[in-house]
């Protein structure tokens, strides 16, 4: 037997006993027969793309694995049902704007810095939990963080049989701006034994700078029901959704129509959401438009694209966006500013249009191309259908089954994946030995 593999048994035979001794997991279980998937995230009632993404594969996966969410603050709204399948667990029993309700002693630990991460949305009392729950795991998990911090610490503290993938809802080029989360990042890679991405481009850039990390692209996948056929409308309304800050884009959305809405005076345009720079596009639209809605929070996406003859997307920054992904299942054609990074995947001729990044007028003759020309939006909107269909959720979660299974389908699965994992931290050592 290799040194690598007596270490492993060693440390897997260390690990059964503890969770005997601690109670962690009772007695010792049996390997599952499909890889449990647990997944890590900030807010799993955050109204973000995160929590919606991740809500959908949990809930797809559940048909055939016992998935469970470690959300590490709890919140008080609902915008995204949970799968009754889907164990939730709670790290913080309130959001993290309302720390000061806990108890005295939650809230004194609260307040402490986080030994384990430099970010101000842990501290004290999350390292605790992280440390509680990911030691609880073990042979047979998967653990998929979702953000870069949460990477970083599933990379340092999760038991080693625990297979750990990082999972980035943003792109490569926002990673690497200023606190973009790229130098978390860097630090969790060699800890992390498979690393998902949204786009091709964001593949290709994460594989030059970690040539020995396993970089894999899943797309984000839709859980509403794809139409079939694409419905007839007539409502003449132009929607746009997402947080109201200044990552969007809406400012730019808003002087884009501005320039067209004198020619199309019977046409709205509707931005869904909530957020930060509310009275800030308020002051804006009231001084440029008369025919544009700062419209809220949306309890009926799924209706509202469906109804809508345009989708228009100004994001600066975006991964794979949902919403924009969304609107094609409801055969709603798309005009979008092609920014970094998941627009330009997604858009072409065929179901929409895409126009340089940052051309507020290209946008606005977009907008007007399409919206003279209803024969034009029916073409693109019954295509917009059929390209949403590689985004549908059975064949997004097949790929996170196949993934799952690849790194810890069975007990050797798992040792070669906890081996490769050894063996390019010791190459990564070297490396730096040979360095200095």
């Amino acid at each position: 037997m290799t040194g690598g593999a007596m270490l492993i048994r060693v440390r897997a035979a260390a690990g059964r006993l503890a969770r005997r001794v601690g109670g962690g997991q009772g007695p010792e279980r049996r390997f599952p027969a499909r890889p449990r998937m647990v997944f890590l995230i900030l807010a799993v009632h955050g109204r973000s793309g995160v929590a919606r993404a991740t809500l959908n594969v949990a809930s797809a996966l559940a048909e055939t694995h016992d998935v469970e969410i470690i959300s590490v603050y709890s919140g008080r709204a609902r915008p995204f049902e949970v799968d009754p399948r889907i164990a939730v667990r709670y790290l913080v029993p309130v959001p993290f704007r309302r720390l000061s309700t806990l108890s005295p002693a939650l809230a004194r630990k609260a307040a402490q810095p986080s030994r384990l991460l430099g970010d101000r949305l842990y501290s004290a009392l999350t390292d605790e939990a992280l440390s509680r729950e990911l030691g609880r795991l073990g042979s047979g998990d998967v653990v998929v963080s979702t953000r870069p911090a949460l990477h970083q610490v599933t990379a340092r503290i999760a038991p080693e049989q625990v297979v750990r993938v990082g999972w980035d809802h943003f792109n490569y080029p926002g990673r690497q701006r200023p606190r973009g989360g790229g130098t978390g990042i860097r630090r969790a890679m060699p800890g992390l034994d498979a690393f998902i991405v949204l786009t091709e481009a964001d593949r290709h850039d994460y594989r030059m700078d970690h040539p020995d990390a396993r970089i894999e692209v899943i797309r984000n996948a839709v859980l509403w029901p794809i139409r079939t056929e694409r419905p007839e409308r007539d409502s003449r309304t132009v929607v746009a959704a997402g947080r109201l800050a200044p990552v969007k884009g809406f400012d730019r959305l808003v002087d884009a129509w501005s320039m067209v809405e004198a020619d199309f005076p019977d046409w709205r345009c509707r931005i869904y959401g909530t957020g930060p720079l509310r009275a800030g596009l308020e002051e804006q639209v009231r001084s440029k438009s008369t025919t544009l809605e700062l419209a809220g929070y949306s309890s009926d996406m799924m209706a509202d694209l469906g109804r809508a003859e345009l989708f228009v997307m100004s994001s600066r920054f975006e991964g794979l966006p949902m919403t924009l992904i969304e609107a094609l299942t409801q055969g709603t054609p798309v005009v979008s500013f092609d920014c970094p990074r998941g627009p330009g995947e997604i858009v072409d001729e065929g179901n929409g249009r895409l126009v340089p990044d940052g051309d507020v007028p290209a946008l606005a003759a977009a907008l007007a191309e399409l919206m003279a020309d209803r024969e034009l939006r029916t073409r693109l909107g019954v295509q917009a259908l059929k390209d949403s269909r590689k985004y549908a959720i059975d064949q997004v979660a097949a790929r996170w089954a196949a993934l799952a299974d690849d790194l810890a389908g069975n007990p050797e699965r798992v040792a070669a994946t906890v081996a490769a994992r050894h063996a390019r931290g010791r190459a990564r050592a070297a490396q730096g030995s040979a360095a200095e």
